[in-house]
């Protein structure tokens, strides 16, 4: 049986992957993740995707290695994880009362066969009207810290959000519906597509 290899730093992905049963092997990537405002933010976000397997992929002879990327994408403005709480605040207040959009790419690949698949998630997330003292209380929470956009939607973030289109796991990190149908793309999972990984030749 292949294992699955995430490259990522993020508790979240591991999070995610642990609740939906997948078990994986944790090899944390050094790679640039910085990425500029620009047009085409699609490629952007699955090149960086690209570059963390690129690097974890050559440590193993086989196996699936899984690389993502998140950012927040609000009138044209790429919102990454804020330097401290003021930059939060920035980020709090221009996404408030308003619509923007996560973008994960995903990419998987065979470290055994050089085989690589990617794909992009987007999921629009529209947020209430948050008062002054309101985004100040979220703030002191201190959840902001290490999150796109400054904000968890797992946590008390999530009284703020007025609804989604797209997938909710995506805005957490890891969007285990694209993540699926990757992954059958190399028959990791059973024909009745069971969380069970299937030995491939």
């Amino acid at each position: 049986m292949d294992h699955l290899i995430l490259a990522s730093k993020s508790p979240r992905r591991r999070e995610i992957l642990k609740r939906i049963g997948i078990p994986y092997i944790l090899c944390e990537p050094d790679t640039d993740e910085s990425l500029k405002d620009g047009r085409n933010i699609r490629s952007a976000v699955i090149g960086i995707s690209k570059r963390k397997v690129g690097v974890v992929a050559p440590r193993f002879a086989r196996g699936l290695v899984l690389g993502v990327d998140t950012i927040v994408l609000c009138r044209g403005r790429v919102l990454g994880k804020p330097k401290n709480g003021d930059e939060a605040e920035e980020y709090l207040r221009f996404l408030n009362g308003g619509c923007h959009e996560v973008l994960s790419g995903v990419t998987v690949k065979d470290s055994g066969s050089g085989v690589e698949h990617s794909a992009v998630s987007t999921t629009a997330v529209y947020f209430t009207e948050m008062t002054r003292a309101e985004i100040g209380w979220y703030l002191s929470l201190g959840e902001w810290f290490d999150k796109a956009g400054g904000y968890a939607i797992q946590g008390s973030a999530s009284m703020f959000i007025d609804r989604i289109d797209g997938s909710y796991y995506n805005v957490m990190g890891l969007p285990v519906e694209q993540l699926f149908r990757l992954l059958k793309r190399f028959s990791y999972f059973s024909s009745a597509g069971e969380y069970r990984p299937v030995k491939r030749s």
